[in-house]
């Protein structure tokens, strides 16, 4: 029987050819027009408003900034000043300090409260889960909580004299300060909710397995809901190491960084800077938060693993 053949050679000889490879798509004119109108305001945003700032201060610290008169360079001076400064120390230690106490009790606290949750009644689940999110201004509840907090005449003080426990002097007392700023955040953490919404995002066919397995609640806890949490909560704690290391409204309208210096963070330092007109040693401070920051943030993110099934 005759091989049929065909342009350019018999069926067996392309078949043994190499396979042609697919020509790369190309977008069309109009598609890339589209997709610059769409890249090119963000990347300007972010220009103008991300790294322009950004290198505008690296410079400025090297400058004896004022508002009014020339301004000259000055090199290091400000770097040199600002890293002897005691009280810049004494701001970085507080700023520490609270963000690992508002990490450990207003972030790993609502990752073991969602995880409870979502074993009770549905009904339960979803009242439990309103008063999560309650609608409340941020500088309205700073303002609530001040009046609660009062030593003579506040909710807290009443709750514990209720109690039959020693009056306590809240916002007045320099070794508890911290823990009473941070405190409300316990019970209003508004983004335990995205835990909820991923742990509702789990197949319950894994619950399911395990429990055939014969694995314990605290067993399938460790096995399944952490590490399918573990994308949201690398997302969360990189939000709540860099919001805690800038933490400036709550502090600032509650004790303005008393009693003394307690609770004066850096950047309400930074602030006490600018206000007195010494914009390079500000801006200095700055830089020294941006590199510390920046620092913990990759270290971070380099040994941290998201996927779950890693």
């Amino acid at each position: 029987m005759a091989e049929r053949t065909i342009p350019g050679g018999t069926t067996d000889e392309v078949a043994q050819a190499e396979p042609v490879e697919a020509a790369p798509l190309r977008l069309s004119r109009r598609s890339r027009i589209e997709k610059w109108m769409f890249l090119i305001p963000a990347a300007l945003f972010q220009l103008v408003w991300g790294w322009f700032p950004l290198v505008f201060a690296f410079a400025l610290s090297f400058t004896d900034a004022r508002v009014r008169g020339p301004i000259s360079f000055i090199g290091t001076q400000s770097y040199t000043r600002m890293w002897g400064d005691p009280l810049l120390g004494e701001a970085f230690r507080i700023t520490f300090i609270y963000a690992a106490m508002s990490i450990v009790l207003t972030f790993v606290i609502p990752i073991l409260v969602a995880i409870l949750l979502m074993e009770m009644p549905q009904r339960v689940m979803r009242w439990m889960m309103l008063l999560w999110f309650l609608p409340l201004s941020g500088i309205a509840s700073t303002i609530l909580w001040k009046y609660m907090y009062n030593p003579e005449y506040g909710l807290m003080q009443g709750i514990v004299r209720l109690l039959g426990l020693p009056e306590q002097r809240f916002l007045n007392d320099p070794n508890l300060v911290l823990f009473w700023l941070i405190f409300p955040g316990i019970l209003l953490f508004g983004p335990g909710l995205i835990y909820m919404a991923a742990l509702q995002g789990i197949p319950s066919s894994y619950y399911e397995a395990a429990e055939v397995e014969g694995a314990s609640f605290w067993r399938k806890i460790w096995t399944i809901s952490l590490p399918r949490l573990r994308p949201v909560i690398s997302m969360m704690l990189t939000f709540a190491i860099i919001g805690s290391l800038q933490e400036f409204y709550w502090p600032q309208i509650m004790t303005n960084g008393g009693p003394g210096s307690a609770s004066r963070t850096v950047v309400m330092y930074l602030y006490n800077l600018w206000g007195n007109l010494r914009f390079g040693d500000s801006t200095t401070v700055a830089i020294f938060l941006f590199a510390i920051i920046m620092v913990i943030t990759v270290i971070y993110r380099t040994f941290y693993k998201e996927d779950p099934d890693a």
